[in-house]
């Protein structure tokens, strides 16, 4: 028995947390966050991946990523900048 688009969209998010559902669109969305290096420099990357159903029978998954110096992690610019992508990345059109 095949599964349905909704069921598929449920088993992509199921093993994550922080996971919400943007109302207006009805995206599921994932978000973290990791710690890395680039050439000796301390960054930060915020990641979220939003995925919906597509009819007849798909489910479409989008990664986006930002990514600052580590140390101007919790700056009030970067924080104005998350706040912003938060909003725009839930909404993500997969028609």
């Amino acid at each position: 028995m095949s599964s349905t688009p909704a069921e598929k969209l449920k088993k992509v998010f199921e093993q994550r947390e922080n996971v919400y559902r943007d109302e207006q669109t009805g995206n599921m969305v994932h978000s973290y966050e990791r710690d890395s290096e680039e050439e000796g420099v301390k960054i930060h990357l915020f990641y979220w991946v939003v995925a919906n159903t597509v009819e007849p029978n798909l489910v479409r998954e989008a990664v986006f990523s930002y990514t600052v110096l580590s140390d101007r992690t919790d700056g009030e610019e970067t924080q104005r900048t998350l706040t912003l992508l938060r909003q725009i990345v839930s909404q993500a059109n997969f028609s």
